[in-house]
């Protein structure tokens, strides 16, 4: 009897013990969590890859999954971080690559011209002009532009973008003083695409849209020893993607031209006169003096081949007809040149490229490839060098790897077959590297989408994370838009 009481009463125990058990709280992030990172004044320094520029334009819903941004966020579930952005308040924004004084665009996007399109046609929205920011710029965070470069560091905002007075609201001093005055004590710092790309994007015709290595090292060099001196901040300093690694130069092939029955005809008929002067000047000078052919295949109209864009070379060697009036510079692209994603389809279907050889601004020859990627390469050596000689400051994010793997991805032949078969995957999600809807790059291949930035967003801060020892979290790409399709009106 006294065995079954004593039971009883250990049962009336625990059941009232097990009523009352307050189980543990999980612990909120704390300070601990940011590592030896104080982002009390987080400030982000940077061009359009920064500021939420896509699609060709800077417009609200881009700002605000600017790559800045998402980071700031990340970091803000940990600490009470403030991060002020010059609202842009514009749905299309300017488009700042086919814009100017007379036709004001916006950004691209993808619509279906009627129900039965298999594809999306890009098209231009409605532009806005940029409006000033009427806040107060003192308390901004976020001071990206788009199309800044290294080059202009060390000089005054004055009028070197219409984005620029919306940042910096000092005439007097430069941009580089600027953001030094800012005394922030954590820097997002990813500048110096703008100096190689526009001269890329313009096919290498104009040199001083080309910075020089010298110029790069003083500048970067300046605007980081400032920062560090001053005001003894860490810095996340993003390293520079190749332009062999961005849709803009590969998205289309060499050889994207394919022309049946007359158009072929039209196209062989063209160069008749041409290729005779060719092979009568070729038989008079020794071979490396020798000028190419424009030839056309035909494979029949039922396999039609892909041809080679015909362009302009200035660089071929001067030549003549028999009648003495001096030989167009013609010939076609080989395999190892870029044809920029400036040739739209519509400018093909309209002659461009085979009736009317492409001027230089639309491709970029072998030699040019080389010199943008060298130089490229160079700056990169800068921010490699910086990142060593203060290393208990800069954790220097190794993006240009990362997105080479990505672009492999979206690589096609003429016939849009892509090149590798192989799958690029962030916690179980794909990204790719096309101008479609799984891509991370935005419509004017360069800058990159919501889900790109994202994605770009999560390198930055597992660099971050290992450098400075932080535990911020990672954020889900699948929660951030890629590129859309609309429907046809």
């Amino acid at each position: 009897m006294k065995t079954k009481l004593a039971t009883g009463q250990l049962l009336f125990i625990l059941f009232f013990t097990a009523c009352t058990y307050e189980f543990p709280v999980a612990e909120g992030p704390t300070q601990a969590d940011l590592g030896t990172v104080n982002a009390d004044k987080f400030i982000a320094v940077g061009d359009g890859f920064l500021s939420g520029a896509m699609d060709g334009a800077l417009y609200t819903e881009g700002q605000q999954n600017s790559l800045a941004t998402i980071i700031a966020s990340q970091i803000s579930e940990i600490t009470e971080t403030a991060f002020n952005q010059p609202d842009i308040n514009a749905e299309n924004g300017f488009n700042f690559y086919v814009s100017d004084e007379n036709n004001v665009y916006g950004k691209w996007i993808y619509r279906f011209e009627n129900q039965i399109d298999e594809k999306p046609k890009m098209i231009l929205t409605a532009g806005e002009m940029v409006q000033d920011f009427n806040g107060d710029k003192s308390t901004l965070n976020n001071l990206a532009v788009p199309m800044l470069t290294v080059n202009k560091l060390t000089e005054l905002p004055g009028n070197l973008n219409p984005y620029m007075s919306r940042v910096y609201a000092v005439t007097d001093q430069s941009i580089l003083q600027q953001v030094a005055e800012k005394s922030p004590n954590f820097v997002l710092c990813w500048l110096g695409m703008n100096d190689y790309l526009k001269y890329a994007m313009n096919g290498a015709t104009v040199y001083s849209d080309l910075t020089s290595v010298e110029t790069f090292r003083n500048n970067i060099s300046q605007l980081i020893d400032e920062i560090i001196q001053k005001n003894d901040a860490k810095i996340l300093l993003g390293n520079l993607i190749s332009i062999e690694n961005l849709p803009y130069f590969y998205f289309k092939t060499f050889d994207n031209l394919f022309l049946l029955g007359s158009d072929l005809g039209m196209a062989r008929g063209r160069y008749v006169q041409f290729n005779l002067a060719v092979a009568e000047y070729n038989r008079t000078v020794p071979e490396e003096l020798q000028r190419p052919f424009v030839n056309f295949y035909d494979n029949g109209a039922s396999n039609p081949h892909a041809q080679p864009l015909v362009v302009i070379d200035n660089s071929l060697p001067d030549a003549a007809y028999p009648d003495g009036q001096p030989l167009e510079k013609y010939r076609q692209l080989n395999k190892n040149e870029i044809v920029l994603h400036s040739i739209t389809d519509e400018m093909i279907e309209n002659g461009y490229g085979w009736l009317t050889p492409l001027e230089e601004k639309f491709y970029l020859a072998e030699n040019e490839i080389e010199k943008v990627v060298e130089r490229t390469n160079s700056f990169n050596a800068v921010l490699e060098e910086l990142a060593g000689y203060f290393p208990q400051h800069i954790a220097l994010v190794d993006v240009n790897s990362k997105i080479a793997l990505v672009a492999e991805t979206g690589m096609t032949d003429a016939w849009g077959e892509p090149l590798t078969k192989d799958v690029i995957y962030f916690e179980g999600v794909p990204v790719g590297g096309s101008l479609y809807q799984n891509s991370i790059f935005s419509l004017d291949g360069l800058h990159f989408n919501q889900r790109g930035n994202a994605y770009v967003a999560n390198i930055y801060i597992q660099t971050l994370n290992e450098k400075f020892g932080s535990r911020i979290k990672t954020v889900s790409i699948n929660n951030y838009l890629g590129n859309v399709y609309e429907p046809a009106n």
